[in-house]
C-alpha cells in the first residue's frame, strides 16, 4: 500500500505545469511519500489523443509509482455505490467510482484537483 493514490488530474496538471501537482508528484518521485495510481487512470490517459512527449512523460511517472489493480473488491465497492443510480448516472460516474473504490480498498487517500467529483463516495480526498 502507498501513502496516496493519484487521480488522473494530478498527472495531467503536472504535465501542464500546475504548481500544486508539481509539489505532489515531486514528493512521490523524491521518496517523501509513496504513491499509487489506478489502472483506470491508464485507461483515461490512452483513450484520449496525446502527443508523444506527453505519453513519454506519463510512462516515466507511472514507472516510479505503484500500480493499483482493478480487483473484484474494487468492482464490488464501486458497484454498490452506483447501485440505484440511473443508467446515465452510472455511465457518467463509473470512472470516479472505480478510482475511489481503489483508494478505499487500499486505505489510501485520493489526491485530485476535482475534490467535488469524489465527494459522493465514502473516500478520503486531498486537494493540491
Amino acid at each position: 500500500m502507498a501513502d496516496a493514490l493519484f487521480d488522473t488530474t494530478v498527472f495531467i496538471d503536472y504535465y501542464r505545469g500546475h504548481e500544486g501537482a508539481r509539489v505532489v508528484i515531486e514528493s512521490a518521485v523524491s521518496g517523501r511519500m509513496t504513491a499509487s495510481y489506478s489502472a483506470f487512470t491508464v485507461f483515461e490517459f490512452w483513450i484520449r489523443p496525446m502527443e508523444r512527449l506527453e505519453e513519454l512523460e506519463y510512462l516515466a511517472l507511472l514507472s516510479l509509482l505503484e500500480e493499483a489493480p482493478l480487483t473484484r473488491d474494487v468492482a464490488q465497492i464501486a458497484a454498490m455505490w452506483l447501485r440505484g443510480q440511473s443508467r446515465i448516472s452510472r455511465q457518467r460516474l463509473i470512472g470516479d467510482a472505480l478510482v475511489a473504490a481503489t483508494a478505499v480498498a487500499r486505505s489510501e487517500p485520493i489526491y485530485t484537483r476535482n475534490r467535488r467529483d469524489f465527494a459522493r463516495f465514502d473516500v478520503q480526498v486531498r486537494g493540491y
